[in-house]
């Protein structure tokens, strides 16, 4: 045995090399993903307080560093074709939003445009609230007959880090109407994450489409989707 080891060594050893060097890549490589992992962005949207209209739209910020959310895109969705508004700035009301007064912030006026810790998370009013704003400012008679609500969208554009390209999340919730209620129910148990490169840039186009709308004097304005036939 000792003979043969001998007589093979160069080979032996030429093998140990390449056995080394796989064994370092592969560690490599598991230090690199759990790296890229960890600074990967991550934005959780859920309610809050709530099952119903009156639960609070809670943004979490679940990524390794801080998010600078940029928008709060919220579409509602009906009978009749979907509404989209943004929804990162809004009128505060005085009696609902004391903590806000406490911390400082204009009584009149607040946004939700700013910096999210790791870890942090931000609620941006309730959904019924949300709802009603779109409503009202797209002038949605409620009460016309044949007029269904189906579900709200919340989608949440922000830039993460020194990247070039913003992030984004989104999660649907249904309405599920009861005789005296109406719940509020997640259509997926996760928020969904815009992290690829093309999804990416669909976002980029997005910011693109709003700062126009706001150039035009639209950036108030509930945009219209009509339900295809």
């Amino acid at each position: 045995m000792y003979e043969w080891i001998s007589a093979h060594k160069d080979v032996l050893q030429t093998l140990a090399s390449v056995g080394s060097f796989m064994i370092w890549l592969i560690y490599a490589q598991l230090l690199y993903f759990g790296f890229r992992r960890q600074r990967r962005p991550r934005l959780i949207i859920n309610r809050g307080k709530r099952k119903n209209l009156d639960a609070l739209c809670v943004i979490s910020n679940m990524s390794a560093e801080p998010i600078y959310l940029q928008h709060i895109m919220m579409t509602l969705e009906t009978s009749e074709g979907d509404w989209t508004l943004d929804v990162s700035d809004h009128e505060a009301d005085l009696d609902d939003d004391e903590d806000q007064q406490e911390a400082g912030h204009n009584a009149s006026h607040c946004t939700h445009q700013g910096p999210l810790d790791s870890g942090g998370f931000v609620h941006i009013g309730s959904f019924n609230a949300l709802k009603e704003r779109i409503t009202t400012i797209a002038d949605i008679d409620e009460s016309r007959d044949g007029l269904v609500f189906k579900a709200v969208c919340v989608r949440v554009i922000g830039t993460y880090c020194s990247e070039n390209l913003p992030i984004g999340a989104e999660r649907r919730f249904v309405f599920h109407q009861s005789e005296d209620s109406c719940t509020l129910v997640p259509e997926t148990w996760d928020t969904l994450q815009f992290s690829t490169r093309r999804q990416r840039r669909a976002l980029k186009a997005d910011i693109k489409r709003i700062h126009e709308r706001q150039a035009q004097g639209e950036g108030e304005k509930a945009e219209k989707e009509d339900k295809e036939e």
